[in-house]
């Protein structure tokens, strides 16, 4: 996990517009942290993001159970609550792989996999020194990050 601004991260990705998702907080957050390096899903419509560098948006809902997460120690739970902030884009990761996960797996996902899960394996997380502010949306959205406006799906990213 590293710190990196905008700027530097447009001289690196060579795309303007990338695909974007938007989880409750803390997960989020905890993404950024490299806490959870496996983002579950109860189907697989985001195998297609595989390989491809994706934008985390921390969206307005919390999930109040998390506090509960019994993947974390107590000073993780309580590490910079203050940081735990909705309505931004709070960077990247790369999708490193994808597929059905099973309860080996619960503590990289911070939750049991007892239940059938579909994983994206998180990888080169870069959390934005500068947060971006935007409404997110339900499944894979895109965001022009050069323009700082979300965008329909180009037909060139290939999701």
């Amino acid at each position: 996990m590293k710190n990196e601004s905008i700027t530097s991260f447009l001289n690196t990705e060579g795309s303007d517009i990338l695909p974007a998702i938007t989880l409750y907080q803390p997960w989020a957050t905890w993404i950024m942290r490299g806490w959870k390096t496996i983002e579950t899903r109860i189907h697989n419509r985001f195998a297609c993001l595989n390989g491809k560098t994706v934008l985390i948006h921390a969206g307005q809902s919390t999930d109040s159970s998390a506090i509960n997460n019994p993947y974390l120690t107590k000073e993780q739970l309580l590490y910079n609550p203050d940081e735990v902030v909705s309505g931004f884009i709070l960077g990247s990761v790369l999708i490193n792989g994808v597929g059905w996960i099973n309860s080996t797996h619960s503590q990289q996902a911070l939750i049991e996999c007892v239940t059938q899960r579909y994983g994206l394996f998180i990888d080169d997380v870069k959390v934005f020194d500068t947060l971006i502010p935007v409404k997110g949306e339900m499944g894979i959205w895109y965001f022009d990050i050069v323009n700082g406006m979300k965008v329909k799906k180009p037909s060139a990213v290939g999701v």
